[in-house]
């Protein structure tokens, strides 16, 4: 019993392993209509069957890996990195396979009798062409090689350190040569795993105090803070509706979906406040669930819409301008932040000319571009509010006699 105690954190793998496992099933099993993934650079690289070594050997050097990290490294810290960078994109990788479906033509037709040959004749029967981006192959493969090169025990052994970088080259080159993934899935899983060696090994231990703050139960299980969580999902299958079936095919529970994440960003707030349950990871939840929520309906809405592609070139403009500015916030001040009424107001009419759009009968282009315009303007004056109250949080941190806070700032409009 003492041993289960001392170990639960172990249990994280196979739940997590279950679950993974039944998504990508479902997933290879779906229909749906495949995005093809190819580069004018695919056709360049030749097929080498000899990669089939590297390609099997990541099954073996993924296995070890965590089998260190959970029985022989002996820091909860590592273990936490490793598992929580799988985690992460892994779990990104289902949520981009089922609201975009994609998959490759670039595999040859085999011929030969040659023991490569027919190794990978096997790998082509039981691995579908679907479900390719990002390339799990490669970015499981270089959070290992990360993780394994941060580990003070592994650096020690410069060979072993060195064969480690040496087979997760291999591997990558491997999905390549073997044509199992395309150059745009490789760079992708890369791209991925630097901003998770960025946000684990470098952001929360530099904030460790103040994310620990935050990420506590009582902070964390609120009934406020898991319907902000629903949002999220909601937003997931929303776009993932969309993107499989269209727009007029699933137009009733595109709506639906709609409507029950429009009751979630009334009722979360409200439950925070009438029940005293406001937290602090909610005034991050509640704001991030309206955002992806928002970007989801702008992303359909766009496929018919001209207009609606630049206001969600505007909204992807406005969230990074917002990213970068709440993180230093967080980084250099106390201050307690939460969403302001324009971006509630922003939203809401963005869930409004959303449902006029989805359940309206056929509106003329001229209405329909109105009301996106509506929209748009609401996005753009809360972008230039939310910078102008930005700038005088940052101007409070360094200059804090000299400037006060707008009493605008302080009030709790939401979580």
């Amino acid at each position: 019993m003492n041993w289960l105690k001392k170990s639960k954190h172990i249990w994280i793998i196979p739940a997590y392993g279950v679950f993974y496992m039944i998504a990508f099933m479902l997933m290879e099993s779906s229909e749906a209509k495949t995005h093809l993934i190819h580069s004018l650079v695919d056709d360049k690289i030749p097929f080498c069957e000899y990669f089939i070594i590297p390609y099997v050997i990541w099954y073996f050097f993924l296995l070890g890996t965590v089998l260190y990290f959970t029985f022989a490294c002996g820091s909860n810290k590592e273990y936490y990195q490793f598992l929580g960078t799988l985690g992460v994109g892994m779990t990104l990788f289902l949520i981009i396979s089922y609201v975009y479906p994609n998959g490759q033509n670039l595999r040859p037709e085999l011929t030969g009798d040659g023991v490569f040959i027919q190794a990978v004749q096997f790998l082509y029967k039981i691995d579908t062409p679907t479900n390719i981006f990002p390339s799990m192959h490669v970015f499981n493969a270089t959070a290992s090689c990360v993780a394994l090169l941060q580990n003070r025990q592994c650096r020690k052994h410069k060979i072993f350190s060195g064969g480690v970088l040496v087979l997760t080259i291999s591997i990558i080159l491997s999905t390549m040569f073997l044509k199992q993934h395309s150059v745009a899935d490789v760079l992708t899983a890369l791209i991925l795993n630097i901003v998770c060696y960025q946000v684990f090994y470098r952001i929360i231990p530099a904030n460790q105090e103040k994310i620990g703050q935050i990420l506590t139960r009582k902070e964390i299980v609120t009934v406020p803070n898991v319907i902000s969580a629903v949002r999220l999902v909601l937003a997931v299958l929303f776009l993932g509706f969309f993107e499989r079936h269209g727009f007029e095919e699933q137009k009733m529970m595109l709506t639906v979906l709609l409507t029950a994440a429009a009751a979630t960003d009334f009722l979360d707030g409200k439950i925070a406040r009438l029940f005293h349950q406001v937290s602090r990871t909610g005034k991050i939840l509640d704001p991030v669930s309206d955002k992806i929520m928002q970007g989801a309906i702008l992303i359909c809405l766009s496929s018919r819409y001209d207009l609606a592609k630049m206001a969600l070139i505007l909204f992807l403009l406005k969230e990074s301008l917002m990213l970068t500015a709440v993180w230093k916030i967080f980084a250099e001040t106390d201050a307690e932040w939460g969403t302001q009424w324009h971006g509630k107001l922003n939203t809401a009419v963005c869930y409004a000319v959303a449902m006029i759009l989805l359940i309206g009968p056929s509106i003329p282009l001229s209405t329909a571009n109105i009301l996106i315009g509506a929209s748009t303007v609401c996005m753009m004056m809360s972008m230039l509010m939310y910078i102008d109250e930005y700038r005088v949080l940052l101007g409070r941190a360094k200059r804090p006699a000299r400037r006060k806070v707008p009493e605008r700032i302080s009030r709790e409009n939401t979580l």
